[in-house]
């Protein structure tokens, strides 16, 4: 399969958006693990494990809150920003305005109404737009982060070339993504892009921060964080179980009996082949 476009992700989401929903926690990115994981699957009930997935989601995003160091009154792009949970917990937190773009239109009505929900609809605002080609205007932001949203991009390049156009003189980038840690078969790479509208992995960590440098971004630090993230891919298969029922009904038939089949070999992939690297960037002049 050839790398997706942004139409043919923003559609993906658009239909299976919501079995992230029901299988990773409540935000659309990985979990990080600080303390562990329980795994006495007979202790957890499905509401119960999703709760300990989103908890871990939370434990990522307030890492990376941190990192982007945002300042009241400062504007942040949001490159990819799911149904917007760290978008506006972001906005929330740091008194900033915030952007969150997304090819996906459903993920843009989830994203609007949290902001709505919380308060936010001021300052915290989301827009359908490809990250390969931002209509923002020049040095609009003073920062922006991309958590787990590479992976879809079929021209990584152009789109780290996109959010440093954006970006004012100084503005800090925070990209958040998988590599292969372990180099895919042409099979798994196959089954991985069809599975989920992803383009093919980086080799290694080194090659985004690489991207960035090519792009006139200077690198401020590097964090591996693939043992803190392992934990979800033990977590995930069982709430799978539990919540099939109401996955079929999401899905349908069809697509319920290929994700039967081809779920657990992508999350026995991601365990143990996939890495997960964190880079953050400044503009430079």
């Amino acid at each position: 399969m050839s790398n997706p476009s942004a139409r043919e992700v923003g559609e993906w989401y658009d239909r299976f958006g919501g079995l992230y929903g029901l299988t990773m926690g409540d935000s659309m990115h990985l979990g990080m693990w600080t303390d562990g994981v329980r795994t006495e699957t007979g202790e957890l009930t499905a509401d119960e494990m999703w709760e300990e997935l989103t908890r871990a989601q939370d434990s990522w995003t307030g890492t990376l809150i941190d990192v982007v160091g945002l300042l009241p009154g400062q504007r942040m792009l949001d490159v990819g920003c799911g149904t917007g949970r760290p978008t506006v917990r972001i906005g929330t937190e740091s008194g900033a305005s915030v952007l969150g773009v997304t090819v996906s239109a459903a993920q843009v009505r989830a994203g609007r109404d949290r902001a709505l929900k919380a308060g936010l609809s001021d300052r915290v605002t989301f827009e359908q737009a490809d990250a390969m080609a931002l209509p923002q205007e020049s040095e609009t932001f003073d920062a922006a982060w991309a958590i787990e949203s590479f992976a879809h991009f079929s021209d990584r390049p152009a789109a780290i070339r996109e959010v440093r156009r954006v970006l004012r003189g100084g503005g800090r980038f925070v990209l958040a993504d998988c590599y292969e840690a372990v180099p895919f078969t042409p099979e798994e790479v196959q089954l991985f892009q069809a599975a989920f509208a992803l383009s093919r992995l980086p080799a290694g960590p080194e090659d985004y921060s690489r991207m960035l440098g090519e792009a006139g971004f200077a690198i401020q630090d590097t964090r591996d964080m693939s043992r803190a993230f392992k934990p979800t891919y033990e977590l995930i298969p069982r709430l799978f179980a539990a919540r099939r029922a109401q996955i079929a009904e999401l899905v349908g038939t069809d697509a319920m009996a290929q994700l039967d089949t081809v779920y657990p070999r992508i999350l026995a992939l991601c365990r143990d082949k996939m890495g997960y690297t964190m880079v953050n960037a400044v503009k430079s002049p």
